[in-house]
């Protein structure tokens, strides 16, 4: 059984990895991967009316294909989706080269405690709750972008 947070938790990075990005704020290219298409939509409009070139895809099989041509520079990716989950996406993000070093983004409503370990080693480099703004995102972002 996985623990689920209260709405008030922080977004967070665990990693002190920068990645690399001398693009414009309105350039910076986010990918959101959600099976929920209501979440994901929502989501990808929120940061693109931040200023983001959002897109979003539904599955992590979607995210690889999604990559072909056009590289974000951060993939926000939810844990809990069928066939493969969002650890398991971001092992194979990790081993191929035009997503070995983006910046990717845990966004679930998991416990960061129990995400974290995992995460880690799955190569996330930050968490952000699923409830929190996505304004809040957007920092996280940027903190990691910088």
């Amino acid at each position: 059984m996985h623990s689920v947070l209260p709405r008030s938790c922080s977004c967070v990075l665990w990693t002190d990895r920068s990645v690399d990005s001398d693009a414009d704020v309105k350039r910076w290219r986010i990918l959101v991967v959600d099976d929920n298409e209501a979440s994901a939509e929502g989501l990808a409009a929120a940061l693109a009316a931040d200023g983001l070139d959002t897109r979003y895809v539904l599955s992590g099989v979607d995210a690889l294909h999604a990559i072909d041509g056009w590289v974000p520079h951060v993939i926000v990716l939810d844990i809990s989706m069928p066939e493969h989950d969002g650890f398991a996406t971001a092992r194979v993000l990790r081993r191929i080269p035009p997503t070995r070093n983006v910046g990717i983004i845990a966004f679930t409503a998991l416990a960061e405690d129990y995400v974290r370990t995992k995460g880690m080693h799955a190569g996330f480099d930050g968490y952000c709750q699923k409830g929190n703004t996505p304004r809040e995102l957007v920092l996280l972002i940027q903190r990691l972008l910088h």
